[in-house]
């Protein structure tokens, strides 16, 4: 190390002082004492005498050890449990017994000195003071080695400890279940050994349930709300009273309080309501009321730090006259927020001055306000969900993003960051963001962030490279500096061993097409999104062919792969006729499975083997959904529209209902059997909303469609039971230019049979920002519900 990188210190890097090497070299000596000597008498310099080196503290050889384990007999918990825990790692690693004892049982006898007062009894002119909760010491003092942390700290100790198993004896824990503990008959450590580091973030906390362990969480050093929990030998956590977000109505339930006070909710469009609303914040009584309740949850939990007044999962902010009149001298509905937060922050700091009131800046409140400050004791929690997370945080992509957070630094000293590193539509979905990881959490650490909460798959196992996410988050929100590409590198070789190469190359293969394709990546991708095409994911299904191959006689390493290959295997099932095709026409070998019934079989296996329960975020989407949207039912060889029959495949382009299932699935719509379908399956809708549910997006190059001329058609059949009004809706819309391209309107009088018809859209040249869509007509007397069999389009050369 540099002595330039081992003295650095800053509040965003974290402070660490790391002197392995000894004295000074006798060069930067000489270099430093130069000018001492005059012109006249200067002489040639004395040849450089290497300093001594000091011997290596030898903690085991051969199963045999001199050193004890010193801990103080009053120890706290955490303090206990950090020194068993080395003992027992120490263990597994040299198979030596490492008794534990007091530093006064321990004598003379070389020891480990574990916890503040063992630190200080071993090194009496140790300082521990500004390590705070979290941060550390670990100081080979020959011939006994100091691990600790502050006086009185919670996790400083552990911290130490694990820091120190993984840094130096080179224990690794891959996930809650997954580790690597080497085997060292020889364990020799630097005698000039020296750290001491002070993490940046107050708060680091994951949410993947890879991750939910409060073991692994002390390990890896998240301190948050999913780590340990109250668990003390594991140093408890920064942790909220009851709820840790979207607490709106949690602590004003509507229908404990709406029928008695209305005007404690939003008032919209000049009415008080509490559907899909949040609280009227200027409000005295339900501040004051509020104000109580925050008190009661505090007091029934006693060890809580937080707590959460954070605006529900919608919009609906009131636009009463006093809200509105906040919002606009704000310039932000931030406004009310922050005034009311200040307010309950206020009237708790005499009793609970230890706890802060956590709330949001997310979506209509990400902006902040003009004038108010929120106080010392209040935490703006900045969300990132609308972000582009194919591109880092501090790009031009994110430029709103990188000024909102400028913005509240100016006027907040404690922000927290949620930020959203899975694609929540389809967990299983190949998600390449891998690459903004690292950049994303130096830019927060930068900008002087407190706390930190990434959230992924947090229902279920099996995320796309979930268990990699978490390990890499864990390490870079304890320390930002790492080296996240070599971190990802460290962790594919020590979780996937000889597949590890062609599991690499994938992801430099995906992440390398996402950003070709320029595409903005939200965290709710569809299966279409253009870095999902069909070279892509068919070179993806070679590679991780290759990669069970290197590993085939390691089950464990095998299972591992298969669970990483799903997200392939994923996509290639829910867009199967298309890439079939698109292989038929290439005359491309297909790699994947014989039919689409076994590649879902397959997929099933894995899943159920690996207890990996959930496809998405919605609940509903388990598993058994694959098979319900795209197995048994569906047909495989689908006839051609009547308008392509004698069309060669390159001149018609079909789309079946599985590449465009309604939004919001069980309220706006759902994929059913339909026997009357060309495939056997749809998509349906009910005829009592007007929503653009299904929407078919054009952006996959796998289409070739750019540059030509398209006619386009939608298939539909309604269920009528009146002639009065609309039937449905359907056409081409431009995000681009915002704009319809085609649209098409049919009126329930001119549906004559329960059949399928083909309508025409229109003549068109598709670009990636167009999509087709479809609609029902909010025509519930006369409409029981629509239903979509496919797309299709056909070259305007094509006859």
């Amino acid at each position: 190390m540099s002595l330039e990188s081992a003295t650095r210190s800053s509040l965003t890097a974290g402070f660490r002082f790391v002197f392995g090497a000894g004295l000074l070299p006798a060069g930067i000596l000489l270099a430093l004492t130069a000018g001492c000597a005059s012109e006249k008498t200067a002489a040639p310099a004395p040849k450089p005498v290497a300093a001594p080196v000091a011997p290596p503290l030898n903690l085991a050889q051969d199963g045999k050890t001199a050193y004890v384990i010193a801990v103080d007999a009053k120890a706290s918990a955490p303090e206990r449990h950090a020194a068993e825990e080395l003992a027992a790692f120490l263990k597994q690693v040299t198979g030596a017994e490492f008794a534990l004892r007091s530093p006064e049982e321990a004598g003379a006898a070389p020891r480990i000195a574990v916890g503040p007062a063992a630190a200080k009894a071993t090194g009496p002119a140790l300082s521990l003071d500004g390590l705070g909760a979290d941060g550390i010491v670990i100081k080979a003092v020959p011939p006994h080695l100091v691990l600790t942390g502050g006086d009185g700290a919670p996790r400083g100790t552990l911290y130490a400890v694990y820091t120190f198993l993984e840094d130096q004896v080179g224990c690794r824990w891959w996930t809650r279940s997954e580790s690597t503990i080497p085997t060292r008959p020889v364990l020799d450590i630097p005698a000039a050994l020296d750290v001491r580091y002070i993490p940046p973030f107050e708060r680091r906390d994951q949410c993947f349930t890879e991750g939910f362990d409060k073991d692994w969480s002390v390990r890896m050093k998240y301190n948050g709300w999913t780590g340990p929990g109250y668990d003390e030998a594991r140093g408890s956590v920064l942790n909220y009273a009851v709820g840790m977000c979207h607490t709106f109505y949690p602590l004003v339930p509507p229908a404990e309080h709406f029928a008695k006070h209305p005007e404690w909710y939003s008032e919209l469009n000049g009415k008080r309501t509490h559907e899909h609303a949040q609280l009227c914040l200027t409000n005295p009584e339900l501040t004051a009321f509020v104000i109580e309740k925050a008190k009661e949850w505090l007091r029934k939990d006693p060890k809580a730090t937080f707590i959460s007044v954070t605006q529900n999962d919608w919009d609906g902010h009131c636009q009463c006259a006093k809200c509105k009149a906040i919002d606009d001298e704000e310039g932000s509905p931030a406004g009310t927020m922050i005034r009311f937060a200040n307010a309950i922050a206020d009237a708790i700091a005499p009793e609970f001055p230890y706890a802060a009131v956590d709330t949001f800046a997310y979506q209509y409140t990400r902006k902040p306000p003009k004038i108010t400050k929120p106080r010392p004791n209040v935490i703006v929690r900045l969300c990132s969900i609308e972000c582009d997370f194919a591109h880092p945080l501090e790009s031009e992509n994110n430029k709103a993003f990188r000024d909102d957070i400028e913005n509240w630094g100016k006027i907040c000293n404690r922000i927290y960051i949620w930020d959203y590193v899975t694609n929540f539509s389809n967990y299983m979905q190949p998600h390449p963001n891998l690459r903004v990881l690292g950049p994303n959490v130096r830019f927060f650490a930068r900008n002087g962030v407190k706390g930190m909460f990434e959230q992924g798959n947090y229902q279920s196992l099996g995320g796309e490279f979930g268990a990699l996410r978490a390990w890499v988050l864990g390490k870079l929100l304890w320390d930002p500096q790492l080296d996240d590409n070599a971190l990802i590198d460290e962790f594919l070789k020590g979780y996937y061993g000889a597949a590890a190469p062609f599991v690499r190359r994938y992801i430099d293969m995906l992440h390398d097409r996402v950003a070709e394709t320029g595409v903005r990546m939200g965290c709710f991708m569809p299966i279409t999104a253009p870095y999902l095409d069909f070279k892509t994911m068919t070179t993806g299904e070679e590679l991780f062919q290759q990669a069970e191959k290197a590993v085939t006689d390691q089950p464990e390493l095998l299972r591992r792969v298969r669970i990483a290959h799903l997200p392939v295997r994923y996509i290639l099932i829910t867009r199967w006729p298309l890439f079939k095709k698109t292989a038929a026409r290439a005359g491309v070998q297909w790699l994947g499975p014989a039919t689409r019934s076994d590649a879902i079989t397959e997929f099933e296996k894995v899943c159920t083997e690996n207890n990996i329960k959930l496809l998405a975020e919605d609940a509903k989407r388990t598993i058994a959904t694959l098979r319900n949207d795209f197995g048994d039912t569906r047909r495989e060889n689908v006839p051609a529209p009547k308008e392509c029959e004698g069309l060669a495949m390159t001149d018609w382009v079909d789309f079946q209902d599985d590449l465009f299932p309604p939004g919001r699935r069980g309220e706006w719509g759902d994929l059913k059997p339909d026997a009357k379908a060309s495939d056997g399956m749809a998509a349906w809708m009910p005829g009592t909303h007007r929503e653009w549910a299904v929407q078919l997006r054009l952006s996959d190059p796998t289409l070739n469609l750019q540059g030509q001329q398209w006619t386009a058609y939608v298939v539909v059949r309604v269920d009528k039971k009146a002639d009065a009004g609309l039937a449905f809706t359907s056409g081409i819309y431009d995000t681009e230019n915002k704009t319809g391209v085609a649209d098409l309107a049919r009126q329930a009088a001119e549906i004559t049979d329960g059949e399928y018809h083909t309508y025409k859209l229109g003549d068109f040249a598709p670009t990636p920002a167009m999509y087709i869509w479809a609609a029902p007509p909010e025509n519930p007397a006369s409409i029981d519900g629509i239903w979509i069999d496919r797309f299709f389009l056909v070259r305007k050369t094509g006859k």
